[in-house]
């Protein structure tokens, strides 16, 4: 729709051009022809603008008239001009493009605030509700946010009374943050719940300091895709199985969700939540029979990669540790290095720690050492081992003495290197927000391919090769030893992901009928083994094929369409999300809800070819929605498959915001505002630069804002 608006625009001005050449042969002809001058004249006035069409309702909010061309009308909305030649249908022909609509969502709205007159006190509300929901998206404190606020009255006060009659200090901010935004967001995440039907509830468990905290999250799909949020969180010390699944029931009962509607359990893989016997899994299986597991595929892929590195001959993560350890508490140290550095011409590079719990930390690390490897390899063999010398030193400088003298060490690094660029992506994959076990199936198949070809092509990467080819000529038993060794770290990943995949590899298959780069997709017997497997009591299962053949013919008309499906998707989601469609479209949280030095690391942010790829959850929402209400039966279906987790990573980012909102210099905040505050950074996606103009449009929120019941503690029993 939108190529065709704007190629109409286009044909339209040359149409115009045209007939501006075309006008000079008609003067000359002007006294022998006059009718045919008179008739031109007469088609010309057909595309003047005409002042009448700005009392019609559907044309004045947006329509202006242009004073230097009465042939040319502009859009408020669109802020560009376009031809009238047509006369009113060239009107309607803009007004139904699909970047008109786009325009108009979010200029509706800015002229609702700008034409609606606010009293003193929702403009203060608004202001006051803005500074704290932008305090908590960036981890203010509540000191912080008492200095912000007195310095801006005294900076406006001249100038504004809303500015002037400013007064959020802490204990009204945590209000605030505590009894108004939280369960706004809190609510509204509930509200889409309840709308998508089926859900998920996922946890884990981490310390701070001498108190144990469980996030509880939700997992469902929406008219935007999948979406996550977080609905308590909670601090306990008791962390058995009966104690987590109780503390789980009671946060679904709080909500007042029915737990007939729980898809599957979401955790990592520790036995207190997977064991066969007795474990949160089996307590809630027995509960609702028909619930599924949710194994955390990120912690498997890890955890095969660690389990295989017993198989080669160094112990690559113990070297790294010990490596960054030597240098990271010493500064003398790291001023010895940097001769070397100097010596070899090659510039500082501070070395990367890896933590072996960490998923993403190991391939990082290796990549720069491997990247400064000559002059920490001159610097260690330089190293002296004397009588002086401490015993734990000693010993770490001949371990690491021994690493450098040995080309194994380097060909195991590059090995390792080459591998774990595969898996890698594949982590990256699983950590999406949008990804669920309807992508899992196509994920690790693609990674469990990828590495039966290494295995058989025995590829290791060309310069670990080149070392290899090296060491035959010098030692051919000990490049065999080698050989072998990576021969074995390739299977033992493979056997370790199969050991979880191959128990429910039917299960992950049959859900990828609904994933767009899987080769089941919208394949009808794929389709119908989900809806018999899947136990929704008010399905109708005659009514689903003919809702089936409508998405499918739906599907194949978007393929057909000038614009790209992901362009056709991107537009709806824009249209849908009025205030921050583009953190919708890349499926990642808003940029200032994080630390700003982070994000131009982060790997994802890094991988350009995600951004091109069509969503899967993204697509259904599209297909859904194209014509709303036809297609139910289809819906339930989708949600309930979008609803089953492949990876617990949405709960452990929880732990790394907590982190850093409760930091050791705001070590006073309770279980409460703790929890407040990440289910505002959760639970909502508006940027903070239009917040304030979203309160003005939310007169309820701006009249809890400024009432004093906000002061008043609405806590759960927990």
């Amino acid at each position: 729709m939108v190529d065709e608006s704007d190629n109409t625009c286009i044909s339209m001005i040359e149409s115009e051009e045209e007939e501006q050449q075309q006008q000079e042969p008609h003067q000359t002809m002007k006294s022998i022809q006059p009718t045919i001058t008179s008739n031109s004249k007469i088609a010309k006035k057909k595309g003047v603008f005409k002042v009448e069409w700005l009392s019609i309702k559907e044309f004045s909010s947006w329509l202006q008239e242009l004073k230097n061309d009465c042939a040319q009308a502009r859009c408020k909305a669109c802020l560009r001009t376009f031809s009238i030649r047509e006369g009113k249908p060239a009107l309607r022909k803009h007004m139904n493009s699909e970047i008109h609509k786009i325009h108009m969502k979010s200029f509706g709205n800015n002229v609702l605030i700008t034409q609606t007159s606010f009293t003193e006190i929702q403009k203060v509300s608004a202001m006051e509700g803005t500074f704290v929901y932008h305090g908590v998206r960036h981890g203010h404190s509540y000191i912080s946010q008492q200095c912000t606020i007195n310095l801006v009255k005294d900076l406006f006060s001249s100038c504004s009374n809303a500015a002037k009659n400013l007064a959020c200090a802490r204990t009204k901010s945590r209000a605030v943050a505590c009894n108004v935004l939280a369960p706004y967001f809190t609510s509204k995440l509930i509200d889409e719940v309840f709308q998508s039907r089926f859900f998920l509830i996922s946890f884990d468990a981490s310390n701070k300091g001498n108190v144990k905290t469980y996030p509880f999250t939700v997992q469902y799909f929406s008219d935007f895709g999948v979406k996550r949020g977080i609905l308590q969180f909670v601090d306990d010390p008791r962390e058995s199985a009966n104690d987590i699944f109780k503390n789980a029931v009671k946060v679904i009962e709080n909500y007042q969700l029915d737990i007939k509607n729980l898809t599957s359990i979401g955790a990592d893989n520790a036995n207190v939540n997977y064991g066969e016997n007795h474990s949160v899994f089996k307590l809630f299986k027995d509960y609702c029979p028909h619930i599924v597991k949710g194994n955390c595929y990120s912690h498997i892929v890890h955890n095969g990669v660690k389990h295989a590195h017993d198989d080669l001959l160094i112990d690559i993560e113990q070297v790294l540790c010990k490596i960054y350890s030597f240098f990271s508490n010493s500064a003398k140290r790291v001023q010895e290095l940097k001769s070397y550095y100097d010596f070899v011409q090659s510039e500082y590079r501070v070395l990367l720690e890896h933590i072996t719990i960490r998923w993403l930390s190991l391939l990082p690390s290796i990549q720069r050492l491997i990247e400064s490897y000559v002059p920490i390899k001159n610097y260690f063999l330089d190293q002296q081992i004397t009588t002086t010398t401490a015993k734990r030193t000693a010993k770490n400088l001949q371990i690491l003495k021994s690493f450098f003298e040995d080309d194994c060490g380097l060909c195991i690094l590059i090995f390792v290197e080459n591998v774990l660029v595969d898996i890698q992506r594949a982590e990256l994959k699983l950590q999406r927000i949008s990804t669920t076990t309807v992508n899992l199936y196509v994920i690790i198949t693609n990674l469990i391919r990828k590495l039966e070809q290494r295995l058989k092509d025995k590829y290791y990467g060309n310069k670990a090769h080149i070392i290899l080819n090296q060491l035959i000529t010098v030692d051919a038993s000990k490049a065999k030893q080698l050989q072998d060794s990576f021969q074995s770290f390739i299977e033992s990943i493979i056997k370790y992901i199969n050991s979880y995949f191959d128990r429910d590899r039917g299960l992950y298959k049959k859900l990828s009928v609904f994933d767009c780069e899987s080769d089941n997709f919208l394949k009808w017997d794929c389709l119908k083994d989900i809806v018999n497997l899947f136990k929704i009591n008010d399905l109708d299962k005659d009514e689903i094929y003919n809702e089936y053949c409508d998405i499918k013919f739906i599907y194949d008309e978007m393929k057909n369409k000038t614009l790209t499906i992901n362009e056709q998707i991107k537009l709806y989601i824009s249209n849908k999300n009025i205030y921050n469609p583009k953190s919708v479209i890349q499926g990642d949280r808003v940029s200032c809800d994080t630390v700003d030095d982070d994000n131009d690391n982060n790997p994802l942010n890094n991988d350009s070819k995600a951004n091109e790829c069509i969503q899967s959850d993204q697509l259904w929402s599209y297909l859904l929605n194209i014509k709303p209400n036809t297609t139910p039966n289809m819906k339930l279906v989708v949600a309930y498959a979008f609803s089953i987790p492949c990876s617990n990573s949405f709960v452990e980012s929880i732990f790394s915001n907590m982190n850093h909102l409760w930091s050791d210099y705001r070590n006073r905040m309770d279980i409460e505002l703790v929890e407040a505050e990440l289910q505002i950074r959760n639970n909502s996606n508006i940027p903070c630069a239009h917040f304030y103009n979203f309160l003005l449009t939310q007169g309820e929120l701006l009249q809890k804002i400024a009432s004093n019941e906000k002061f008043v503690k609405k806590k759960f029993n927990k």
